[in-house]
């Protein structure tokens, strides 16, 4: 479903349209480290340009005698040791903004005393990317990186598509960050013919969908040296909820209700939740975990988890545990399962 744009002549936003009763199947794909790798590409462009700067000043130092240089260059050394013990949460704006202003700002000055400097400050200068302004080579290929695992899972995802579509007609919402998840809203009002063996289909669907995500980040992994892992996780719901399509709205549909809500903040906070007596992340790289609330919904799923095991998907062995309380929700358990790569 698309929206279509407001205000122009002729063209009125629709109405509200509300989805009753519709059975939700969440998943996500989550590239683990992503956050650490960042860093150490901030960290390594920060560094590179540090060092260019202190090349700059070094060169004017051996020419000029100026008390304020000398402590400029100081300032460089101190900062660069500084980034050497690792990066601050705001170091990549403040130490930008560091050079801008006392460095480069002083780039026409430091050459009409010290002509000799002009070389250096060319190489600072070409050093810098073009759209960025800064030195920004770790941090390309670091969203290289990221773009191309959200391109191989939102590809993969789309070929899954096809299966789940003929299943039975369903709404697929996927939103690409660091990793991919998918938000699946399935029933009579979608698809008439719905019944309860193509929810049990669709559902089977997700994970084996799941598990091929887990596959190709293995072959991506063994193909490219690439520090990060990819965790997956899919949150059962046996109760319908009720959805709402607004086209004023910036999301694709809007849950009703605060039975509904309260699945939401679930959604939300998942992944990036515990185990309540280990402290352990529930999601690990390279495995299936699925998260649930009631017995029947485990002794569904569990079954499924053997069928993965007959097709050669995952391994047999399950972990279980139960999920720390998020925001208020309390009761949530897990069983994880390593998935296995194809031979």
């Amino acid at each position: 479903m698309s929206k279509k744009p407001s205000g122009a002549a002729g063209v009125y936003p629709l109405a509200p349209i509300l989805f009753e009763q519709v059975y939700p199947l969440y998943g996500i794909s989550d590239i683990r480290g992503s956050s650490d790798e960042r860093n150490r590409a901030i960290q390594q462009d920060l560094l590179c340009q540090f060092g260019l700067a202190l090349a700059v000043i070094n060169t004017v130092c051996a020419t000029v005698k100026n008390a304020l240089i000398q402590q400029l260059r100081l300032d460089i050394v101190d900062h660069m040791a500084t980034l050497e013990q690792g990066i601050t949460v705001d170091a990549e704006v403040t130490l930008l903004r560091y050079l801008q202003t006392e460095i480069e700002a002083h780039f026409p000055s430091l050459t009409q005393i010290c002509p000799g400097a002009r070389e250096a400050i060319q190489q600072y200068q070409v050093a810098l990317d073009a759209d960025h302004g800064c030195v920004y080579a770790a941090r390309a290929e670091y969203d290289q990186t990221i773009g191309h695992i959200n391109e191989l899972l939102r590809d993969t995802w789309h070929q899954w598509q096809q299966s789940m579509q003929a299943i039975t007609r369903h709404y697929c919402d996927l939103d690409a960050t660091d990793g991919i998840d998918h938000m699946i809203y399935a029933g009579r009002a979608i698809d008439p013919s719905f019944t309860e063996f193509q929810l049990k289909s669709l559902r089977y669907e997700q994970l084996r969908a799941m598990c091929d995500c887990a596959r190709q980040g293995f072959a991506l992994k063994a193909r490219q040296d690439i520090n990060m892992g990819i965790t997956h996780l899919v949150l059962v719901q046996a109760l319908t909820v009720d959805i709402i399509h607004d086209e004023k709205t910036e999301h694709l549909f809007d849950v009703q209700g605060s039975r509904d809500t309260r699945y939401e903040i679930v959604k939300k906070r998942i992944d990036k939740a515990r185990d309540g007596e280990t402290g352990e992340r529930i999601t690990q790289p390279g495995r299936l975990t699925v998260v649930y609330s009631a017995a029947e919904e485990w002794r569904e799923y569990r079954q499924y988890l053997q069928y993965l095991h007959r097709e050669g998907l995952v391994q047999d062995a399950i972990e279980q545990g139960t999920v720390e309380p998020l925001q208020g929700v309390s009761g949530l358990k897990y069983a994880r399962v390593q998935v296995l790569p194809k031979t």
